[in-house]
């Protein structure tokens, strides 16, 4: 916890006016917060009740855990890239924080049933690898081939699965519990904020037209296009929206596995405040999580 205290000693009064005040020293106070949020989920995920968990975290936890270190790193990278100023590059990898931080969220709310076909569902692309293999595709033949092989049956015998485990899955098209990511989203988080937040984002990803237009194209339908070469620059108070999301599984993976520090459910509560009065000092509408 000291590592929490020693990042948080510096927001105080005078510094939390700065970040706020429209000056051009905001904009770099204000990548540092993010940079610090990103540093103390980072240390809540190596944290552990060494009653609870004396060693390491079963199979069980270890789903969510991974995911939490993913929300973490993936909010480091978004840092990195609005240093670079780079919007297109941004609303990649904060899309994948959000399906990460997300699908964390409602594996915590869930029972372990819901956790195991998490795991499962997993295996999709990998059974079909083992089909191509067993029809003989020359690919599985060759050293990458046959390590690719390797590799897949040792995983599935390391939790007692086989080709035969996943009936359940197959019927629910390989979607977590049958439900499709916009169900999860909306379930966890609520209506309003999936288009805006992911369904938008999940443009880039895709590569559609809107998306081409916005970043890849400058000109339009009567005068004609041409490409567009340099990156747009980013808009550093679009982290704001993110940080809600990467907390949020925090919050209750502490109750999960007892981090019983009073200090912890403080910390985050701080950076919750200050992030949603950085947004709306951003000038941007608030979005409640």
């Amino acid at each position: 916890m000291k590592e929490i205290h020693t990042i948080l000693a510096k927001y105080q009064r005078d510094y939390c006016t700065r970040l706020l005040a429209p000056t051009p020293e905001a904009k770099q106070l204000a990548l540092t917060f993010y940079r610090d949020v990103a540093e103390i989920l980072d240390i809540l995920s190596r944290m552990k009740h060494v009653e609870r968990n004396p060693t390491g975290f079963s199979i069980h936890d270890a789903p969510i855990l991974g995911l939490l270190v993913r929300t973490w790193k993936l909010l480091k990278l978004i840092v990195w890239i609005y240093e670079e100023d780079s919007a297109e590059y941004a609303a990649i990898a904060e899309r994948s924080l959000i399906e990460v931080a997300v699908t964390a969220t409602y594996l915590l709310r869930s029972d372990g049933s819901t956790i195991e076909d998490y795991r499962r569902c997993s295996y999709r692309n990998r059974l079909k690898i083992l089909e191509q293999a067993a029809s003989g595709s020359p690919y599985y033949r060759s050293k990458p081939g046959r390590r690719l092989l390797r590799s897949i049956k040792e995983k599935l015998a390391s939790e007692g699965l086989d080709e035969t485990s996943f009936e359940a899955q197959i019927a629910n098209n390989w979607r977590l519990q049958g439900k499709s990511f916009r169900h999860i989203f909306e379930g966890v988080i609520g209506e309003n904020l999936y288009p805006v937040v992911y369904g938008v984002s999940s443009e880039s990803v895709h590569g559609s037209w809107q998306d081409v237009c916005g970043y890849s194209l400058q000109g339009d339908v009567g005068k004609g296009f041409l490409p567009l070469y340099e990156p747009l620059r980013a808009d550093i108070g679009n982290v704001s929206m993110i940080v809600p999301f990467a907390t949020l599984p925090f919050r209750e993976w502490t109750e999960r596995v007892k981090l019983d520090e009073p200090y912890i459910g403080e910390a985050l509560d701080f950076v919750d405040r200050l992030n949603t009065r950085l947004f709306d000092k951003q000038g941007r509408l608030c979005y409640g999580i």
